[in-house]
Parts: structure tokens; sequence; C-alpha cells
């Protein structure tokens, strides 16, 4: 199988054709996601960074927080497709330079709690705030637990590294080693020293899944001011750096370049899941091959291109069944450095970044999802430039393509959003054939973690489906399937998958 992608970008004006010798192929520029924005005088205001979405008040559909620099926080409760800032009200109006966020059910309780870091040394410790019950009211406890942390903070994670059924807590820092926080109930204990997944280096994105198909969550490492990425591999709950073995980890960078933004997918559709990394340099694909080992496969095609990438986020934004993917650019004295919206076409990507976008599109966070529950993937932006805004483009969908997906909701026995790096894979009922794979979300998006459901949308002459979800437990990788799924039939297209006991 040839497994090297069909990379392109064409003009606003002309169709760009791309021989391969085995398979040429013509891809016609078209107009690319049609976006309205959405209630313009809430979502205004500068200084925008991290933002993550999450149902806080377990009403049924996916509420907002977006984190600022020189401004206070935001919650963006959602009453059926109506936002309203919520955040003084609950308790989560934060003080300024709030740099990363992550929804997380860490107590276990069925409400999703907020981890907040923000961006400076010496000045605010983290907090960990408490869902006290379907958003009502947030207290902030970090302390008690033990993870009040100090330092320029980057990617948080709610991830069971150790399959014991509860979420621990990953924190990644651009000023000293990462830290990982067992979760032990009643508090967290620091095991990073003893787990070695400690990187000393400029942390800024992690991406948390099973790379090695062994049964639990691997960390892919993201790194800036030219260090090496790291790619931490978990045997039992002990991490290795395994980037250099596995020649990943892009040594000889200069200083002013490095990674930033890991997003990982099914992008061609095979099976298994890719990472693109956003990068200050030249952006990365890394394609699994499928036996543990991954190809860097966007070098001298235009995902390469170095457009001082921040993050990047993959996401079916025309539901044909293959993930297209949008990437932030940052330059510090531009408002609107332009960012790109990459269509994929059967594993050819095309540019075909709206105008929309170029006029008012990210620097910092990027969070796809369907807020209004007709089908297809709306889109978050996050600008932090003090003329920047914080944008939600509405996708404009016909009716008839946004009905063509399905989400999938995986939670535990107990209904809680404690799997995050799970692993959920559609096939055709009618064929068995494969239809791609996707991650739940297990950090991304620019320094944020959110809970919205996986989605895909469907091929033509796809009308029913098998769902397959692998889960990470004790005893390994265990698959928990549904067949013969109607996705019209399922309510708000989303099916919820429960983990066995």
């Amino acid at each position: 199988m040839n497994k090297t992608p069909l990379l392109l970008v064409a003009s606003a004006t002309s169709a760009l054709v791309l021989a391969i010798p085995s398979e040429p192929r013509v891809v016609q520029r078209d107009a690319g996601p049609r976006f309205s924005a959405v209630q313009t005088d809430l979502f205004s205001g500068p200084g925008a960074q991290p933002n993550a979405w999450a149902d806080f008040d377990n009403d049924g559909d996916l509420d907002l927080f977006v984190g600022f620099r020189r401004a206070r926080s935001r919650l963006y409760r959602n009453d059926a497709g109506r936002f309203t800032d919520v955040a003084a009200a609950v308790g989560l109006e934060l003080v300024p330079e709030v740099r990363a966020a992550g929804w997380g059910d860490f107590d276990g309780d069925g409400h999703l709690d907020l981890y907040i870091g923000f961006a400076g040394a010496d000045s605010m410790r983290n907090r960990l705030y408490r869902n006290e019950g379907n958003g009502r009211r947030f207290a902030e406890v970090g302390a008690r637990y033990g993870v009040d942390l100090i330092g320029v903070t980057r990617q948080p994670a709610w991830v069971d590294y150790d399959n014991d059924g509860d979420v621990d807590l990953f924190v990644a820092f651009r000023d000293q080693p990462n830290r990982l926080f067992r979760n032990d109930g009643a508090r967290f204990t620091d095991v990073t020293q003893e787990s070695g997944i400690g990187d000393p280096r400029r942390t800024v994105g992690v991406a948390w899944f099973d790379m090695d198909a062994d049964g639990d969550l691997d960390a892919f490492v993201a790194n800036q001011d030219g260090h090496e990425d790291g790619f931490y591999r978990n045997d039992g709950g002990r991490f290795t750096d395994v980037a250099p073995a596995l020649g990943m980890n892009q040594p000889g960078r200069a200083g002013d370049h490095g990674s930033v933004g890991p997003a990982v997918t099914d992008y061609d559709n095979d099976g298994d899941l890719d990472i693109f990394i956003a990068t200050y340099g030249p952006d990365v694909l890394w394609q699994n091959q499928g036996d543990g080992s991954f190809r860097e496969v966007a070098r001298g095609t235009p995902l390469a291109g170095a457009y001082h990438s921040t993050t990047a986020v993959w996401g079916d934004y025309d539901n044909d069944g293959w993930e297209d993917l949008v990437v932030a650019s940052y330059l510090a004295d531009q408002a609107e450095a332009p960012d790109h919206v990459f269509r994929n076409v059967r594993g050819t990507f095309v540019d075909v970044t709206p105008r929309a976008v170029l006029e008012k599109g990210s620097s910092h966070g990027i969070a796809w999802a369907d807020y209004d529950g007709d089908g297809d993937l709306d889109l978050a932006l996050a600008n932090n430039h003090a003329q920047g805004t914080h944008v939600l483009h509405r996708n404009d969908l016909s009716a008839e393509a946004a009905g063509r997906s399905l989400f999938v909701q995986v939670l535990d026995a107990d209904g809680r959003h404690t799997r995050a790096g799970s692993e959920v894979r559609l096939f055709d009922a009618a064929t068995g054939r494969a239809l791609g794979a996707r991650l739940v979300d297990s950090g991304g998006g620019y320094c944020s973690h959110g809970t919205a459901p996986a989605h895909f949308g469907l091929q033509p002459g796809v009308t029913r489906v098998n769902v397959r979800v692998t889960l990470m437990t004790r005893s390994g990788r265990r698959e928990v399937e549904t067949r013969d799924v109607d996705p019209a039939g399922v309510a708000r297209r989303t099916l919820e998958v429960r983990a066995p006991r």
C-alpha cells in the first residue's frame, strides 16, 4: 500500500494538478467551509488564549470556556444554541493571564471540573475548580489536592495513565520539568520522578494516545526553543523517551524553531492514528506505519509551510468522511497572521481557507464542536493579540450534508468523562469496510483539554455503521462494539458508549 499522501495548495483562481505516477489526480479549488459569526457582541474582546468545550452543566449541549491575557476568563453557557457568559456567577471569573485550561471529572461525581494554568513563573498559582453540581458553582481546591503549581504553564491533560479507572493530571511547563500527578482519591500524588515523564525541555503541547497498541497511553511531547521533541512510551506506568529511536525527535533545530501543538487523528482512514505537529519552522505530519513506527510525509508539500504555527486541529467540516485540518499562525506584531484551512480530499490536502477565517482567525486556541446539534462541526477561535478576538463560527453546511454524521461519546461504566485517549473506529455495516479512526480528546487545540464527542462524517453510500471503541484497561486494550447503528436514528446524532465494568 502506498501511504504517501497527496498534499497540495491551489490558488483562489485556478486548479492545481499534482501528478503522481501511480495515481494522478486533479483537484479543483473549492470555496471551502461557509461560516457565519455567532453572537458577535458576546464573542468579542482581545487576548483569548485557551478555549475548551465541555457540557459543564449536564444539560446535553456543549459549553465553552475561554481564558484570556489582560482580561478575565469567560464561561459561555449554551442554552439551545444561545450563549450567556456565566463565569462570574459560578465562580470562574479568573484574573488575567490564563494560559491553559482542561476539563475532567477528577473526583468521579459525574460533574466536569476545570484545571487552570497561568503564564507567569512567579505570579499566580494554578487552580483546580471542583464543579459542585451541574455547574451551579465551582470551588477552588488546588491547594487541598496538591496541584496548585507555580510556573509557565502549558498543556494540561486529564488522562488515566495507570489504567485504574480515575483520571490523573499531567501538566506541561515552559520553565521546569513537566509534571504528572496520580489520582489517589483524596489527594494527588506527584509521580513525576518515579514515572520518568518529567521532560525538562521547553514543552508547549502534549498528545496522549496508545502509540504502540499495548493498552496504555503514551505521550508525544512538543518542545520549543530548538529543543528536541519527546515521545514517552508508557510501560506499566514507567515512561521512556523513544523519540530518538523512532527518528521523531527533530534534532539540530535553530533556537527560534520548535514544536508547539500536536494533533492526532487517522487522516488517511487506514485505521491507525497519525500526528500533525504545528511548529515554529516547517510543520510536520507523522504518518503511522501500523508497526509502531512513523514516517514524516509533509516535507516538500505545502503542509510543511513555515507558517509560524501555534496549534492545529483535525475536523471533518464537510462531513465527507475525511478529516480536514485547521492550522493557526502567530506573529506578535500582527493581529491576523494568516491561518490555514486544508480540506482533505481522499488524502490530498487543498488550501480552502475562507475569507471569514482570514479576517477573524486564531493565534492560539482552536476548537471544533457541534454546539447547535445540527450534525456539522462549528469552529471556535481564540486570538490573543491586543486587536484580536475570539470568534465562534457556525458551520453553514446544507441540512442534508450536516446530517451525514455521527458523534460518539465515550464514558466509563458510571457515565463519567474518564476515558480520554480511547480510540473510536467506524465501519460500514453493509460491507465491513473500515471508515477511519478518531481519538477521544486527550488535550490539544492550544493548551486545552475538552470533552466534545468524537466526530465522523459519513462517506457517500454509507447509511448504517458499526462502532468499535478501544479502551485502555488494567488487562490491556478492550474493545466494545455497537453494531448496525443508524446515525439518523440516534438522538442529536450522538451515540453514547460506556465502558464495561
